[in-house]
């Protein structure tokens, strides 16, 4: 029998039952003494019979077992109870024996006390009798000390004075809070002065010579009299007369007074960097006070880089090469002493004072930020003129377009080259002053688009010109290749800017040797405007951002301008014919006539044939026209967004124009005859027939005009019931109906 479930704390009688009723069934089957579904009910009493005898010989073995075991309890107490208290007796004897201990140590302590003390200030008088002794000693010595390091500078005798300075200063030390012991001080540094003033002609001629024996022993000997910072100055001095030297035999050797004149010198000083920084490791350990020194140099030379640049400049006939080969040899040069400074090839020189490095960095670069600030102005400059120097608008229309399209292909590439130009010289650190300058010259080049304009619009002729209708397509069309260019040129800048910004978070933590920006605030805009592109970028996917907002403007409304313009010049010989509707002039006679009997006059055939012939006209609309000029289109008017061709959606804004033009001339007919209205009904039915031939449709305004010329006398206002009432009023008083 399973027992070990009874003590589970989810015992349940009836599972346990059923569960060792299952497992006796599975044995049974398993022996195949029976074969399974065979059971039958007596199997089950008999289970249940057999089960209830083993549970009450179970529970006869539980008794006996803790009737035995209560027994042994029993037995066992008063063994316990004895135990425990022996426990209790050895306990007490364990703290009485703890609490004499503690009086004892605590009488040992007061007994003694008084003699810890004493030995204890015995000992500090002993300390401080030594400490006097030894004072005493060292100032019994002192003169001598001094009088034999007197002689041997008197002697010029570098090693031994150094080390009885040393003994000088050791002595001093030892002579702390004695009496005169500033005067000692005094003339300690008295020595130190004679020391350094024997020493500096020869370490001066190491330092020049490069003697790294000399020099180290130098290092050692400025070390222990606690004057290194000294020396390192004198080293500094040294490197930074080596750096003039090599700028000035540069600038006198110059003919042509050039960019050459920077690149030798940048030549030279970066060979003596070579050396001095391995030779400044080993000597001081480290190459900070080399990298400083050659900062420092950079920072005061005589003439200043400014001022060569600025005559080189002042002699050029094109200041942007010039510009470009100055700034090309300080990047190069930079490059070479930032591996230099950063370890070398070798990676054998320690320069990790990052301040200096930066400091040598600013001093390679920043004398240029003159001529960084001055670019955006001479980019402007160069621009503009270039822009002057186009003939855009000609004698006719059709040479000002052709004007423009030769010119946006030069537009484009002095832009192009001025971003060029940008990265070249400036590293991109004018970028965001070009962006303003790009934009200023593109809008200034988009005014000639708004001249040839209003040189098209000027020239509408009083008969039909398909060519003047061409002509203004032609200028769309060039104007939205202008514009496709400039949203590429924009997303070149807007990719400099991102790549500018990204470059300087990069490296935000070493120092960088590059062009920096002018100012704080040009970084903080910088990065402000790089945020807003990938915002832009983030929130509108499918459309790409924007940087030039005034120019797109200004685009809209050329668009615009030149749509409205090409609407006119189709527009016009529909104005013409629309003005000779004339009322039919003998009404009696022709008032009795049927409706058939009227036919379209010529105004309307003209305005109609007219219309079927301008598609043919508009063949760069039909059907998939341009990117570039669909594009254009869409900016002018949305409704060329539709899937409509755009031949289409521009005859249905010239048949839009024409109905509204029609309603215009019948409003101001006074007075129409029977006759009259039959054959203005006609000329609007044909009108309505022309335009479905087109796949478009006479507007409502026109139908019910239609409707209610037609309308007989007795039955007008039951033809009139859904009509505009003003228009039904405005028709019966030109029919003279108003009596009914």
């Amino acid at each position: 029998m399973d027992i070990s479930a009874f003590s589970g704390d989810n015992f349940d009688v009836s599972s346990w039952i059923n569960q060792s009723y299952d497992r006796s069934q599975n044995t049974v089957v398993n022996s195949g003494s029976q074969p399974a579904g065979s059971l039958s009910s007596n199997n089950k009493e008999a289970f249940v019979s057999s089960l209830v005898s083993k549970m009450q010989l179970y529970v006869q073995q539980i008794n006996v077992a803790l009737e035995q075991t209560g027994g042994q309890v029993l037995k066992n107490i008063p063994k316990v109870i004895s135990d425990a208290h022996m426990l209790q007796i050895e306990s007490g004897l364990l703290k009485q024996r703890m609490d004499q201990v503690q009086r004892e140590i605590s009488h040992l302590h007061t007994e003694t006390g008084d003699c810890m003390a004493s030995l204890e200030r015995l000992d500090s008088i002993k300390r401080q009798l030594q400490t006097s002794k030894q004072c005493l000693q060292e100032a019994d010595g002192w003169g001598k000390l001094a009088g034999e390091l007197d002689d041997l500078l008197e002697k010029s005798d570098i090693d031994a004075s150094s080390s009885k300075l040393l003994s000088l200063q050791k002595s001093l030390a030892a002579q702390v809070g004695l009496h005169g012991h500033t005067e000692r001080e005094s003339q300690v540094e008295y020595f130190k002065n004679r020391l350094e003033a024997l020493i500096s002609p020869s370490v001066v001629a190491a330092m020049r010579s490069m003697d790294s024996a000399a020099c180290r022993r130098y290092v050692g000997i400025f070390e222990g009299i606690d004057r290194l910072a000294q020396l390192k100055q004198y080293y500094r001095t040294v490197l930074k007369s080596f750096v003039q030297e090599h700028w000035h035999n540069a600038v006198e050797g110059s003919e042509s007074g050039g960019s050459d004149v920077l690149k030798e010198f940048y030549d030279l000083l970066v060979e003596l960097l070579k050396n001095h920084l391995r030779w400044c490791s080993q000597c001081f350990g480290d190459a900070t006070d080399c990298v400083l020194a050659v900062a420092e140099a950079l920072e005061n030379l005589d003439p200043t880089r400014e001022s060569v640049v600025r005559s080189a400049l002042k002699r050029a006939t094109d200041k942007f090469w010039t510009l470009a080969q100055f700034s090309r040899v300080n990047v190069e040069a930079g490059s070479k002493v930032e591996s230099w400074v950063r370890g070398g090839p070798q990676q054998d020189i320690q320069c990790g004072h990052e301040t200096n490095i930066d400091r040598l960095a600013s001093a390679m670069y920043l004398y240029f930020g003159i001529f960084l600030k001055e670019y955006p102005t001479l980019e402007n400059s160069q621009l503009e003129a270039a822009l002057q120097s186009l003939t855009i608008v000609g004698p006719t229309p059709s040479d000002s377009v052709h004007n423009l399209e030769s010119a946006n292909g030069k537009i484009m590439r002095w832009a192009t080259e001025a971003m060029a130009r940008c990265q070249e010289i400036t590293q991109n650190c004018s970028l965001l002053s070009l962006g303003s300058v790009l934009q200023n010259y593109l809008t200034s080049y988009l005014d000639r688009y708004n001249k040839v304009q209003k040189q098209l619009a000027a020239s509408q002729p009083n008969q039909t010109d398909w060519n003047l209708l061409q002509l203004s397509v032609v200028l769309l069309q060039c104007l939205g290749s202008f514009r496709q260019a400039v949203q590429e040129l924009e997303q070149s800048f807007i990719q400099h800017v991102l790549t500018k910004q990204a470059q300087l978070t990069a490296g935000a933590k070493e120092a960088r040797f590059e062009y920096r920006l002018h100012t704080k605030g040009d970084a903080n805009e910088l990065q402000k405007l790089a945020t807003t592109f990938q915002q832009q970028s983030q929130i509108a996917a499918e459309s790409a951002p924007e940087h030039f907002g005034e120019f797109h403007e200004r685009m809209k409304r050329t668009c615009e301008d030149i749509h409205d313009t090409m609407l006119r010049i189709a527009f016009s010989p529909i104005t013409k014919h629309f003005k000779q509707i004339e009322p039919a002039s003998n009404p009696g006679a022709m008032d009795a006539l049927p409706d058939y009997s009227f036919a379209p006059q010529e105004y309307i055939t003209l305005i109609c044939q007219y219309l079927l012939t301008l598609p043919q006209h508009l063949e760069p609309l039909l059907l998939s026209p341009a990117t570039v000029l669909k594009a254009v289109l869409e900016v002018a008017d949305t409704r060329y967004a539709s899937s409509r061709p755009g031949a289409d959606v521009f005859l249905a804004l010239v048949v839009e124009e024409s109905e509204a033009l029609y309603v215009e001339q019948i409003e101001n007919i006074c007075s129409l005859s029977v006759s009259g209205a039959k054959q203005l009904a006609t000329d609007i039915e044909y009108f309505g027939s022309v335009l479905e031939e087109m796949g478009q449709s006479l507007g409502s305004n026109l139908q019910q005009t239609v409707k209610l010329l037609r309308a007989p006398l007795e039955s007008y206002s039951t033809a009139a019931a859904g009509c505009d009432p003003e228009l039904v009023a405005a028709i019966r008083q030109k029919r003279n109906l108003i009596s009914c």
